[in-house]
């Protein structure tokens, strides 16, 4: 089977969050577990690419198309210096991509033309295929992002298969009704918009009505989901797609505690303890944090927006920080208020609490691997990996119960024998920095927190249980196309 995998993101290159590591694993792990052979089509997003010094080939052209009122041709081309087993392909179009950001500009604000983007970049894969010539057996397209693709798709090859992962339903690609006499949809695939949504139309409904099946990441997120949106269109097309909810994995090579030739000290379940108490202190060194490994480590690699709890989580944590009870490692991109409310909280605790405001792979490692606890008091949370990679580590997740969340994490409080967290009852202030101080007395019986450790840390997440419920996923899809 050849499946192509469609997706704003690719980690290491193009990646911002959770995306960018699923289309780098998830379609791995399909071609080496299940013979899946899988290409990758993505936007070329000229400064990353040129920042990076990757080498790209150009195989195909594409015509002119008008969108949004904006003219604009685009060229195919393949990346040549990549580990994925397929070809990663990158459409390149530099009025639409040329930016700092994939998708925001440098005040963290959406870019104002998403939509007209996205349906550019949808119109553009669909030409590709029918024109150039391309032949998958599936195609398998991600988030809003991808609605416009899978709608022209629908349009132009009727019996192929597709597939739909909705990530985070949060973000729809909202659009006015006006919008669809300019975004270049199909005419069936817009009347179906119109008759659907006559008011409020979207790129993840447009996606979801031209899907075979929609996939969400956990089996939480699909009910809650349906939860959300019942009783809009949105909520009437995903009841009728009935989604299907697969927990996520984690990368167990990049995640690996023991790994040698990087900036942590290697450890194992076995020397976990040991192992986290000298990355702390490599942690509080290189980032002149109070140097003392008695001081409970709060790591946290995250977006820093409201859907996370973020601003729940600064005013949770900012009296723990200003007494010195707890120090904070927090990195990742965040709104600009909430940027703020960082910057005046460090002024306060200046040897306690570090803020990296982008990604660095190295500080994460060293970060997951010296912290303690992980704190997530999402508002909104469809898989969430990074309690998952905390796992990896022996790292404990505070986290509310949604989505996921939910599905992954149990209270080591109510079920000690087999739980390895803490969960968050409410979506406060207050109840997160409660439940943080609950876990900071529970951490002082060292016999129970070395076995919660050791527990979490020998758990199956990875990527072999999704790319297998994945796989049964292709084979009903394929099967009924036959």
């Amino acid at each position: 089977m050849k499946c192509l995998y469609v997706t704003q993101e690719y980690a290491p290159f193009f990646a911002e969050g959770g995306l960018g590591l699923t289309s780098a694993a998830l379609p791995a792990a399909l071609d080496t577990l299940h013979g899946t052979h899988h290409d990758l089509v993505l936007p070329y997003y000229t400064r990353l690419v040129d920042g990076a010094g990757l080498r790209t080939e150009q195989v195909f052209a594409l015509p002119e198309r008008q969108i949004a009122g904006h003219r604009s041709a685009a060229t195919v081309h393949r990346l040549l210096d990549h580990p994925h087993s397929g070809d990663v392909f990158l459409l390149r179009a530099d009025s639409w991509y040329d930016r700092a950001g994939l998708y925001r500009d440098e005040q963290y604000r959406p870019f104002a033309d998403e939509a007209a983007r996205a349906a550019f970049f949808g119109w553009c894969v669909a030409e590709w295929l029918a024109v150039g010539g391309r032949s998958y057996s599936l195609v398998h397209g991600n988030d809003w992002q991808s609605g416009a693709a899978l709608a022209h798709l629908r349009d132009r090859f009727p019996s192929l298969p597709l597939l739909l992962t909705i990530h985070n339903g949060l973000y729809s690609g909202a659009l006015d009704a006006d919008d669809l006499l300019t975004l270049g949809l199909p005419a069936r695939q817009a009347g179906l918009l119109r008759r659907h949504a006559p008011e409020r139309p979207s790129l993840l409904l447009a996606g979801v009505l031209a899907a075979d099946a929609v996939v969400t990441c956990s089996r939480g997120y699909a009910r809650e989901l349906l939860d959300e949106t019942r009783g809009t269109p949105l909520g009437t097309a995903l009841d009728r797609a009935r989604p299907t909810g697969i927990v996520f994995g984690v990368d167990e090579e990049l995640w690996h505690p023991g790994a040698l030739g990087r900036p942590t000290y290697p450890f194992d379940a076995a020397t976990v303890d040991a192992g986290k108490r000298v990355n702390k202190q490599a942690v509080q060194k290189r980032l002149c944090l109070t140097e003392d490994d008695s001081v409970p480590l709060i790591g946290i690699c995250s977006r820093v927006v409201p859907e996370k709890g973020s601003d729940l989580l600064l005013e949770a944590l900012a009296p723990l920080l200003v007494r010195g009870s707890v120090q904070l490692v927090l990195m990742g991109p965040a709104e600009r208020g909430l940027q703020t409310a960082i910057h005046r909280l460090a002024e306060q605790a200046p040897t306690q609490l570090v803020y990296v405001p982008h990604f660095d792979q190295d500080l994460a490692w060293l970060t997951y691997a010296a912290a303690d606890l992980t704190v997530m008091p999402s508002r909104v949370e469809p898989c969430g990996l990074n309690q998952l990679i905390a796992y990896r580590y022996g790292t404990l997740p505070v986290v509310t119960p949604v989505g996921g969340l939910r599905d992954t994490v149990t209270d080591v409080r109510t079920d000690p024998a087999t739980g390895g967290g803490f969960l968050i009852p409410e979506h406060t202030a207050q109840s997160v920095r409660a439940t943080v101080l609950d876990a900071l007395v529970w951490m002082k019986c060292p016999g129970e927190l070395t076995k919660a450790r050791r527990r979490v840390m020998v758990q199956d997440w990875s990527w072999a249980m999704t790319a297998g419920e994945y796989a049964g996923v292709h084979a009903r899809l394929t099967e009924r196309a036959a």
